[in-house]
């Protein structure tokens, strides 16, 4: 995202509008990289968010409710005496930097009203937010530091000194006329290289521009003039890029060289707080969904890993059979084989063939005899102990395979929320000690409402269990065939079920199960009276009888949805 300077001033300039004048009322420090200042404006109350996180620093309006940790870090207490009910003068942009000036008046009814600058310093690893007084530091965000080796050194009641910027600068500078004279870079290289503040995004979008209006011309001149003029005028139509259903970038204006469908908003920071909320909430949900996913595919395979052991087992003790064959034929045949003899071949009278049989020389045949019949007993035992634990880990894999199917399919962090609750209760993960008293309640299943007829989709198998063992027995239930799918139940209230109506449930379960990859899904449905669960069937599993199917595409049909 260009959020460098050229971003930064249209912004500041928003947010002083909104801010200057406002009183603040309260500051929270959320995590260690943010800050929540609380700020009423005469009028109403905003909030202004400032991030220093080094992979996304950034400074906006939020509305988003964040927890103030029990115990205040060290800094926000600091911010809290200096600044609690201090008046925000001003929000602007430091020369043509990545650097924000705040400016706070505190209330002449502290003995201490010397005016408070705090400065945000949105420079990628390097970013900050440092107090100060009468130009000298009272704090900041990441303590006492040396930055760049020394060069310049942040320390509390030194004087504070802006970052080194190099050998770049100002945009308005006469200077980067004989510069762009004499390099033979590319425009948007050539602008990165010497011009402070620009993002090579933002560069790019220049360059384009100005050959589109000049074609080749490269005087120095004329490429200084525009961009100034470039950086400086208003634009118009902020805007957040979204690209393929997942949310890319945000805009000052639309870029012509970042592409998707775009979505307009009348001033920047309301399309950065767009942008950030969906696109901290579509990381969150791409997180979870990628730790629980890890956390069951190990499951899986622990579960593969285990049904080998099982076969491996079975294997050794397949020949079972045999060994009872050889003892019943040493004791039929003791009397034909001399002693001290290492083996013996002997016709076996079940099928007419020969045997065979390898002998200990120490032991008499009678004693040859009884071994084989004790290997005999003990690999019949093994066989009869696999069996259940061989029915108990092929459930065990079918279960953890559709929880998988679960997580793939999962839509929102809420879903992922449930199919967690999930994975605890069966012991696979930790249960957290959340005690939010503001949780909200989380909806039960998707519903949908179709030409009159109530339809509901389980979205786990938790809720699958619940949807299904709770519905009526006239109540028509729907299930993908030979897939993990969503349980969909039709209320019928007694009524007949319409085909269009019976067409939309199917292509709901189709399209929430893996068999919507493949197109067609055969489907499933029956009245729920002929839906039973096994005693001791892990969530979700369900056994079904007279039943007839269709095939259809899966789709969402949001059309219909109600949640």
């Amino acid at each position: 995202m260009p959020q460098d300077a050229f971003t930064l001033r249209f912004l500041c300039e928003e947010l002083n509008s909104i801010f200057s004048g406002g009183k603040v009322n309260r500051i929270i420090q959320p995590n260690g990289d943010e800050m929540i200042m609380t700020v009423y404006t005469g009028k109403r109350t905003e909030k202004l968010f400032i991030s220093v996180n080094p992979a996304s620093p950034r400074m906006g309006v939020t509305n988003t409710e964040r927890e103030s940790p029990l115990t205040a870090p060290n800094f926000c207490m600091l911010l809290r005496k200096h600044l609690l009910s201090a008046t925000l003068e001003s929000i602007e942009l430091v020369g043509f930097d990545r650097i924000v000036k705040i400016d706070f008046m505190p209330s002449a009814e502290f003995f201490d009203s010397v005016r408070k600058t705090l400065y945000v310093e949105l420079m990628g690893r390097y970013s900050n937010i440092i107090l100060t007084e009468n130009g000298r530091i009272l704090g900041g965000n990441r303590g006492i530091n040396m930055f760049d080796n020394g060069v310049r050194p942040l320390i509390v009641g030194k004087p504070y000194v802006f970052p080194p910027v190099g050998d770049k600068r100002l945009p308005s500078d006469k200077e980067l006329v004989g510069l762009f004279n004499q390099s033979d870079l590319s425009i948007s290289e050539n602008i990165v290289k010497n011009v402070q503040g620009i993002a090579l995004s933002t560069a790019k979008e220049i360059e384009k521009e100005y050959l589109e209006q000049y074609n080749n011309e490269t005087r120095g001149e004329i490429l200084f003039d525009y961009i100034n003029n470039f950086l400086f005028n208003k634009k118009k139509n902020p805007c957040v890029v979204i690209d393929d259903g997942k949310i890319k970038d945000v805009c000052v204006f639309p870029y012509q060289l970042i592409t998707g469908e775009r979505q307009y908003f009348e001033q920047l920071y309301l399309a950065e707080e767009y942008y950030f909320d969906k696109r901290d909430y579509q990381k969150k949900y791409e997180n979870k969904k990628e730790r629980l996913s890890s956390i069951t595919s190990t499951a899986i395979k622990k579960a593969k890993k285990r049904l080998v052991a099982i076969t491996s087992k079975e294997k050794d003790a397949s020949s079972a059979e045999e060994n009872r064959i050889r003892g019943e034929l040493l004791f039929a045949n003791i009397y034909r084989i001399k002693p001290g003899e290492k083996e013996c071949v002997l016709d076996n009278y079940y099928d007419g063939s020969q045997v065979k049989i390898l002998l200990d020389e120490n032991l008499s045949v009678s004693k040859n005899a009884e071994n084989y019949y004790k290997k005999y007993n003990k690999q019949k035992r093994t066989l009869e102990a696999l069996v259940p634990q061989r029915i108990q880990a092929e459930k065990e894999l079918d279960y953890l395979n559709s929880v998988l199917d679960e997580i793939i399919l999962a839509e929102d962090v809420e879903e992922l929320g449930i199919i967690r609750s999930e994975l605890e209760s069966a012991g696979l993960i930790q249960k957290q000690n959340i005690n939010n008293k503001k949780a909200k309640k989380e909806s039960f299943c998707r519903e949908y409402e179709v030409l009159g007829f109530k339809i509901r989709a389980g979205r786990n198998n938790a809720e699958n269990d619940k949807l299904t063992f709770t519905s009526k027995p006239e109540d028509i239930w729907v299930h993908a065939k030979d897939y993990h799918s969503s349980h969909v139940v039709i209320e019928t209230n007694g009524k007949k079920i319409p085909d269009e109506v019976l067409i939309v449930a199917c292509e709901i379960s189709a399209y929430y199960s893996k068999g919507r990859e493949t197109g067609k899904t055969e489907v499933v449905f029956t009245e729920k009276k002929h839906v039973k669960k096994p005693p001791k069937s892990k969530p979700g599993f369900c056994v079904y009888d007279n039943f007839k199917s269709i095939v259809v595409n899966g789709k969402k049909h949001l059309e219909f949805c109600k949640n």
